[in-house]
């Protein structure tokens, strides 16, 4: 019975990730001695099995052109999801030169291939850093509320000192985070752009605001968006992201008629659109994120990014506003601002416009691919 019910377990995870766990030898040439690579981030089968259907997250395209830059550098690939258990038995010991990736099979793979050069790929600030900074907006709920609730994306794909086993590290946020013992390169990631969008300004009102992305209500700063908007009926704020309205009951809240929980919501669709049409600024007083792709791909549309500092955009202040802090008065004090539309020197139009011309020459797959790779030369020698 035990027998049966563990392939029962493996047969409903097969379905779920894709036909096979590790996908071995992408770009096999039979004819050279090629160095060995396993990347570890996203699983194979499935992400090109949605790739067929829809983009969805720019992380399937990149990970996509991760394995095609490796390839032209020479190497022979294996890629597994990365925190997958069902591959652990088929990682071999002593066969990779180099390890990409993170999670718990990185590490498994780095601890049989100890002589392995490995490559952490960071898609998310630190653990020291999100838990610290998640664990100030957990306590800050408690004390608003006297709800609590666990931490939801600290300690997910990253743990603590991961950087530090690592033997060098790229990352999509801010380098700064990270000791100089080893070398750290900084890429920025890709966005994705409807192309049927043009820019119109017509129709938009500086007390619409959009929200892309729910997942990680508390960490992302939606609760405390949430109750504002319950004290401000005249303003609207559009809550994109699956499960918006149970991660709201989660944490504690019924949606206001303000705000309006619109669910997933496809960039590529004409309800994106619509949205987008009607709202100045999207919302992100997150407290840890590596580079909020929802953000830069609103940039690509025109839309004002409102965001908190430490996710990634500091350098970007010619792009973006910041709030002050995350605490209730020092949000809702920045939101008043934007609806009085006092906060910009120039006509917000021509902000729009400006924010969507640097989105689109700074966030293609184009530059994110040529970075890759000269990353990957830079760290590895290839």
């Amino acid at each position: 019975m035990k027998e049966i019910v563990k392939k029962i377990l493996e047969f409903l995870h097969l379905q779920k990730i894709g036909e096979a766990q590790l996908v071995r030898d992408l770009n096999r040439d039979f004819t050279k001695d090629q160095p060995k690579m396993l990347i570890c981030y996203l699983d194979y089968q499935r992400t090109v099995r949605e790739l067929r259907d829809n983009p969805g997250h720019t992380n399937r395209q990149e990970m996509m052109q991760m394995i095609k830059v490796c390839s032209e550098q020479g190497w022979c690939i294996d890629v597994c999801g990365c925190n997958d258990r069902m591959v652990a038995k088929e990682i071999p010991s002593d066969y990779y030169h180099c390890i990409l990736g993170f999670g718990e099979m990185f590490f498994l793979a780095k601890e049989r291939n100890k002589k392995a050069l490995s490559i952490l790929y960071m898609t998310e600030n630190p653990y020291r850093i999100s838990f610290e900074r998640e664990g100030e907006r957990v306590a800050y709920l408690k004390e608003r509320r006297g709800r609590e609730v666990p931490l939801e994306r600290t300690g997910v794909y990253y743990q603590e000192d991961d950087e530090e086993k690592s033997d060098g590290i790229i990352c999509l946020g801010d380098e700064g985070y990270y000791a100089k013992d080893k070398p750290v390169v900084r890429i920025w990631p890709s966005a994705m752009k409807n192309n049927r969008f043009t820019l119109d300004c017509t129709k938009k009102r500086a007390d619409n605001f959009l929200v892309y992305g729910t997942d990680g209500f508390v960490h992302k700063g939606n609760d405390i968006l949430v109750e504002i908007f319950s004290k401000h009926p005249e303003w609207t704020l559009y809550l994109c992201g699956s499960r918006g309205k149970k991660k709201a009951r989660e944490a504690g809240y019924r949606l206001p008629p303000n705000v309006k929980a619109m669910d997933f919501v496809d960039t590529m669709s004409e309800t994106f659109i619509e949205i987008v049409e009607k709202c100045w600024y999207l919302l992100l007083p997150s407290c840890s994120e590596a580079l909020p792709t929802a953000v830069i791909t609103g940039m690509r549309h025109g839309m004002l990014p409102v965001v908190s500092k430490g996710i990634g955009l500091d350098s970007l202040e010619e792009f973006c506003l910041f709030f002050e802090g995350y605490r209730i008065e020092q949000v809702e004090e920045t939101l008043e601002k934007l609806t009085k539309e006092t906060v910009h020197p120039l006509p917000l139009a021509e902000k729009s416009k400006r924010v969507m011309e640097f989105a689109d020459q700074n966030f293609l797959l184009e530059r994110y691919t040529r970075a890759f790779a000269d990353a990957m030369e830079e760290l590895t020698g290839h």
